[in-house]
């Protein structure tokens, strides 16, 4: 595991270069999230003009400060940015994080000037995410590092979350409390100068903290490299990517926005096919599919069986299975039987099962139960969609204390005070839905509720 990188998400100290005693500014929030959210290591905020800032001891300047230093942070402004990598070279420090803009992103000079930068990082044998990004997170309680300016603290988890855009990963993280969304890593790249989704893809498929992969990008840096990196590992952890700069004027815009110039969306699509990586239209699709991957096990095999109280939604299930490279499982005799003694004299007993409008939770539940120890099941999607007669919640619970090595995706459609009656049990909803389609693409997209399992569509 490459230690340079290491450092970004592991440091025991970091150093925050441009540390500021005004709040709002950048310098200030930074070391403000890294002292709120608790980070376990030392920090060495330096700041020529303050003794102590958030009652950490300030240093004149990054010479002044005795022991090695894992990673810094520098938000300077531009103008002394040379200075502060030079002192930071002459320090040893190999991880650097680079806030500041105005460099490739600006135009011919800013892309001069970045271009000296990088010469200097890489005779030094640094490495430096940046520059124009907005730092990198580190949930995991040994850590617990937040050097972003953005004060959420996000809870743990398993996904690693790379934005190529600042302001993107900020809006993701704000948005952390409604769409419960949790990570391990998060990392923001900006220009993309050194460390690259390359670099990054590689450190987390070898990180065990890592379950899945998120990448927002408006260009690949080597794309090759970064499928043959894929392709190594073995595709062991699902790779999850939102690629803008589609179109055209696309691409027009995410060259001003970091410099980058984005690749041929065709190409991008069938290598994308080719090597089994997903791609997002959006980011709830991203976020939807990268949770599904974490909370459920991914079926042994193909073979999908689809139990319904309403015929729409499933021909819409199965045609989604059949566009997926899925099937629908050919139930055994033994267990139509036992389905016969269940399900409405009216309803179907052949997959996909349908129990019609007044099928009880306690049926659901059985009728789950029956398929899944069928041996030709490799999942189940388990449909309803709430009448009149039948408490969606209900349901919903009782499914949701099936026991199976298998995994259950529940599709719930309820009626509009589903919403209010679920709040007051539950503290969060944390997906939702107004796209049956995504719903319904499994192997690419997984969905589930904070301890339950559930997608509410409205």
């Amino acid at each position: 595991m490459d230690n340079s990188i290491n450092n970004f998400f592991y440091p025991k100290n970091l150093c925050v270069v441009g540390a500021s005693s005004k709040p709002l500014s950048i310098g200030y929030e930074v070391l403000k999230s890294v002292k709120s959210y608790s980070f376990t290591g030392r920090v060495f905020p330096v700041n020529p003009k303050a003794e102590k800032i958030l009652d950490y001891k300030c240093y004149k300047s990054i010479l002044e400060i005795e022991e090695p230093i894992d990673l810094a942070i520098v938000v300077v402004p531009k103008q002394f940015v040379d200075e502060s990598i030079e002192q930071l070279i002459y320090k040893n420090v190999k991880s650097v994080i680079l806030i500041t803009a105005g460099f490739k992103e600006t135009g011919d000079e800013g892309k001069r000037n970045e271009e000296n930068l990088i010469r200097k990082i890489r005779n030094n044998n640094l490495r430096l995410v940046g520059p124009n990004c907005m730092g990198v997170i580190n949930t995991l309680e040994e850590i617990k590092l937040n050097a972003t300016f953005v004060a959420e603290k996000p809870e743990p988890g398993g996904i690693g979350f790379l934005s190529q855009s600042g302001a993107l990963g900020a809006a993701v993280l704000n948005s952390l409390r409604e769409t419960n969304i949790k990570f391990a890593h998060f990392i923001s790249v900006g220009n993309k100068a050194d460390v690259s989704e390359n670099d990054i893809q590689k450190f987390w498929m070898e990180d065990e903290n890592i379950k899945v992969l998120t990448f927002y990008l408006e260009s690949f840096e080597n794309g090759l490299e970064f499928l043959k990196i894929y392709s190594e590992k073995n595709k062991k952890k699902p790779l999850i990517i939102l690629n803008a700069g589609k179109t055209k004027s696309g691409m027009q815009a995410a060259s001003s926005h970091t410099g980058a110039l984005s690749s041929n969306d065709k190409v991008i699509n069938a290598l994308f096919k080719q090597f089994v990586i997903i791609r997002a239209t959006d980011l709830n699709e991203m976020f939807n599919t990268a949770k599904g991957f974490e909370e459920f096990p991914i079926p042994k095999g193909s073979k999908i069986a689809v139990i319904t109280n309403a015929g729409g939604p499933a021909i819409l299930a199965v045609d989604k299975l059949e566009e997926s490279g899925l099937i629908l499982a050919e139930l055994s005799n033994e267990t139509k039987s036992k389905l016969r003694k269940i399900v409405h004299p009216e309803g179907s007993i052949n997959n996909p099962i349908d129990l019609l409008p007044g099928g009880s939770p306690e049926i659901y539940k059985r009728v789950n139960e029956l398929v899944l120890e069928d041996k030709s099941v490799d999942a189940v999607i388990s449909i309803f969609v709430e009448p009149v007669m039948v408490d969606a919640f209900e349901v919903i619970e009782t499914v949701n204390s099936i026991y199976s090595e298998k995994p259950i995706y529940q599709v719930c459609m309820p009626l509009p005070e589903f919403g209010k009656s679920i709040n007051k049990t539950l503290k969060e909803i944390s997906l939702f839905s107004n796209n049956l389609k995504t719903l319904l693409k499994l192997f690419q997209t997984y969905f589930c509720m904070r301890k339950k399992r559930i997608i509410r569509i409205h």
